[in-house]
């Protein structure tokens, strides 16, 4: 008998083995990853158009809250909502924030598949993507929007707190972040009642700016000048009278 043959049968039986334990490897990897990415949330960019919108730990009025969400910031939505029945059947949205932390926010303050942008001047607002469908609304300078479509030099946007909704042409917004920064610092500050006269209000936003290269500190000095000409005409006249 032959011995040597069987040994040559033997060894290349158990390439052949190896070869085949080899070639699987890869293959079982693959399936392994793509179980563990299959699992993985997708994540969504969203904006929010609700000026202080709770975020909280758990999808209930009930639970605390950790921290709030400004008008126009930016976040991830994590493809999972939850119905508070316990309160007005209010819909919850699980959001990752910039900083990584994760939590609850109402869903009536959240635009998804959107970017935040800004107006940069009066613009009216159309009901479609042609010069034809103008509607009887405007977006004023300073306007925070969220866009969610864009095409041609059209894009879909919706207001603060989605009082309106529409398209405007492209070149009326902003997507620059101290633009936005800005235009929500002044609004805060605008929208405050109280008895300052409007040119006290634009100086105390200008004289306390962190974004001195936005578009808008030239428009709120134009505003501010025009005003205080119209408070002195005024006075002029009282005086005459």
């Amino acid at each position: 008998m032959d011995y040597r043959f069987f040994n040559v049968n033997y060894l290349l039986t158990g390439i052949i083995l190896v070869t085949s334990i080899i070639s699987c490897k890869p293959e079982r990897q693959k399936e392994k990853e793509k179980k563990i990415t299959s699992s993985v949330k997708e994540k969504i960019p969203g904006v929010c158009i609700w000026d202080g919108i709770a975020i909280r730990k758990e999808p209930s009025r009930n639970s605390s809250i950790f921290s709030t969400l400004s008008l126009g910031e930016s976040f991830l939505y994590l493809n999972e909502d939850a119905i508070d029945s316990a309160y007005k059947n209010q819909k919850y949205q699980n959001i990752e924030l910039s900083d990584g932390s994760v939590g609850w926010a109402a869903g009536f303050g959240l635009i998804m598949n959107a970017k935040t942008g800004v107006v940069k001047s009066k613009v009216p607002l159309y009901k479609r993507p042609d010069l034809l469908t103008i509607s009887d609304k405007e977006f004023s300078p300073m306007d925070i929007i969220a866009i969610t479509e864009e095409t041609d030099n059209w894009a879909k946007v919706t207001g603060e707190k989605k009082r309106m909704e529409g398209w405007i042409k492209m070149s009326y917004i902003s997507y620059n972040k101290e633009d936005i920064a800005f235009a929500l610092l002044a609004k805060r500050e605008l929208d405050v009642k109280d008895e300052k006269p409007l040119p006290e209000k634009i100086h105390t936003i200008l004289d306390n700016n962190p974004y001195p290269n936005s578009i808008f500190v030239e428009i709120l000095s134009q505003i501010a000048r025009e005003e205080e000409n119209k408070q002195k005409l005024n006075q002029i006249m009282r005086e005459i009278n």
